[in-house]
């Protein structure tokens, strides 16, 4: 079963289309279920955060639910999750606001992203010079060390795009294996599920999130994983899953994390 667990819609600021534009083109493309999951409040955010608007506001959360759950009854024909993506930031003021704000509605389930290193949004296109005044491999080692803490706090189901930080092509010249080897050891430790995003392919980096030798490191590890287009338009929906299913059947992969209510159940890919 194919499904996309990150679509985006127009309450986060950034994105395009209808709610029932994304079902259609699903629908369009044979999915047999979907997942909404637009970006959690950013409030929690610690003060000195750098400036980042990509959010719906504490007073949309309900509306938003009620617009799943309506489109869950429109379309019988298709499976229709309730997710959200949230932000960690590793302050304890901000994981107890975080913690708050996944309290206010029943989530089928909830991706964990990191999208700030420190008060730096390291996937805005805004600052990236800041990418020029660091240590690339330093800068990735504490990226992914908010990954492994973010992973452990034991809020989240999923991990979204693991290795977003590559989204404007700033890489490391130093061999990553080694963090790709840690990250998914403690991944299978905290029993969360990564997701395979394709949105990468469409921006600079040109690549999945998380890149297929680190695909490859998690599956060994024998990690759960999801799918996700991160769809900030209905024609994003479902892209490039092709490909995605072909190197998860080249790795031995045949089957997927979905979701209910929280509860993890795998289904045939």
């Amino acid at each position: 079963m194919i499904l996309d667990y990150h679509i985006h819609t127009t309450r986060c600021g950034h994105a395009e289309g209808t709610m029932v534009e994304y079902v259609e083109k699903a629908l369009e493309r044979g999915l047999k279920e979907i997942g909404f999951s637009d970006h959690l409040p950013l409030s929690p955010a610690p003060e000195g955060t750098w400036s980042c608007d990509w959010a719906m506001q504490e007073t949309e959360l309900q509306d938003y639910k009620n617009d799943v759950l309506k489109l869950r009854d429109e379309y019988p024909e298709i499976t229709i999750k309730l997710g959200i993506e949230a932000d960690f930031f590793p302050e304890k003021e901000s994981i107890a606001k975080t913690k708050a704000l996944l309290q206010l509605c029943d989530w089928d389930y909830v991706i964990g992203s990191v999208h700030h290193v420190g008060p730096w949004p390291i996937d805005s296109s805004l600052y990236l010079t800041e990418f020029e005044k660091r240590d690339l491999y330093k800068t990735y080692e504490e990226y992914f060390s908010l990954v492994i803490e973010a992973a452990h706090l034991g809020i989240f189901d999923i991990m979204g795009h693991l290795d977003v930080i590559k989204k404007y092509g700033y890489r490391p010249k130093e061999d990553l294996s080694s963090l790709y080897i840690d990250v998914a050891k403690e991944l299978k430790k905290s029993g969360m599920v990564f997701e395979i995003n394709t949105s990468g392919l469409r921006k600079i980096a040109k690549e999945i999130y998380p890149a297929p030798l680190f695909v490859k490191e998690l599956v060994e590890a024998k990690v759960p994983v999801t799918l996700g287009s991160d769809s900030h338009s209905p024609d994003e929906v479902g892209k490039d899953f092709g490909y995605v299913v072909s190197l998860l059947k080249s790795l031995g992969v045949d089957e997927i994390a979905s979701f209910s209510k929280r509860k993890k159940v795998m289904v045939s890919l």
